[in-house]
């Protein structure tokens, strides 16, 4: 996900206050990512289908559903659902009306919400974060706030009790983003200046950590592998030194790397999930014709399939973050305001 740069002066203000907490002397960094600025002057206008996708497969046919865990249909500052599991369950994080700083994770299942946020009496002003949800009913992620300290783990969504995985020495800043319904998982983790980060696999007994290419830059939160599936196949993302530092996109299986990059011209690639069949969402970033815009497609075996833009009034952009074995998908629109919105979409 395009994550190097935000979209708005708001979502600056986001990232500055919670990497500026004063209140127990500690410098919180950014966890989760958000669609970059389209650039200063840029018109904002609904975009169609980008020429980079014409010659690939045709589109399926999809119901959107929009997803408002308030239920306003105002936007959020910062919103976003990576998560969707077989059930057609989906879990939204979402910014508090109240205070942009503070996050919110809700699952949707058939019209119905339910909080899963996570509680630390020791952690005020908690932000949780969930980006995974398994068929197990797993959704797998962290919480952060006013503390020195940020735990990988997640919550069980029937009876919202959460669990924490163990602590990785050195380093007190740690994020699940996947996990399997055989409970392998991926994740990130840094040292407490925000200065190394380093990314692991558990096994559910122990953390293994990868090793990567020298021209492969992954210090970062969200590079590395990102999304595993039940087979353990991993869909990830880099940034290629050898390219002229240009983001891009690779499927790990075992020890084979396949890197690849969004069709077309891309001024960057990146993944956005992974399902059992092997399927990857991948974003490319275009800047075509004065125009900077995104678009979304399903990689399977080196094969690109477009998928479509929401169809909701004001949508300027979208952005695909989650994939089920049927093919159904959730993610995201940003809107002329630049407010973000959650949606899912179920194949037909």
């Amino acid at each position: 996900m395009d994550n190097k740069r935000m979209r708005t002066y708001a979502r600056w203000v986001i990232l500055l206050s919670i990497a500026l907490v004063t209140t127990s002397g500690f410098a919180q960094g950014r966890r989760y990512p958000a669609p970059e600025t389209r650039g200063a002057g840029q018109n904002i206008q609904p975009r169609s289908m980008p020429i980079a996708q014409a010659a690939h497969r045709e589109q399926a046919k999809y119901t959107f559903v929009e997803l408002d865990p308030l239920g306003q249909g105002l936007g959020y500052c910062y919103a976003d659902a990576h998560a969707i599991n077989n059930a057609g369950q989906v879990v939204v994080d979402w910014s508090d009306p109240a205070d942009c700083n503070v996050l919110h994770a809700s699952i949707w299942d058939k019209g119905h919400w339910k909080s899963l946020d996570a509680v630390d009496p020791n952690c005020p002003n908690l932000a949780t974060y969930l980006p995974s949800l398994n068929d197990r009913g797993i959704a797998l992620g962290t919480y952060w706030g006013n503390c020195s300290y940020e735990p990988a783990g997640g919550v069980f969504v029937k009876s919202g009790k959460w669990f924490l995985m163990p602590d990785i020495p050195d380093f007190p800043y740690n994020q699940g983003f996947s996990m399997g319904n055989n409970g392998l998982a991926v994740g990130t983790t840094s040292d407490a200046n925000f200065a190394v980060f380093k990314h692991w696999l558990w096994t559910g007994n122990e953390y293994r950590f990868f090793t990567f290419p020298p021209n492969w830059d992954v210090n970062d939160w969200w590079a590395g592998p990102l999304f595993i599936n039940n087979s353990g196949r991993i869909a990830g993302q880099f940034w290629d030194n050898a390219a002229g530092g240009r983001r891009r996109a690779y499927v790990q299986d075992g020890r084979k790397r396949i890197v690849f990059d969004a069709p077309g011209n891309p001024v960057r690639t990146g993944v956005n999930g992974i399902n059992n069949a092997g399927d990857v969402l991948v974003i490319g970033r275009y800047d075509e014709n004065g125009r900077s815009y995104p678009a979304n497609f399903i990689w399977r075996k080196g094969v690109f399939t477009p998928l479509p833009n929401v169809p909701f009034k004001d949508a300027v952009e979208t952005y695909v973050y989650g994939l089920n074995d049927g093919g159904d998908i959730s993610g995201i629109w940003i809107d002329s305001s630049d407010l973000t919105h959650t949606f899912v979409a179920f194949r037909h």
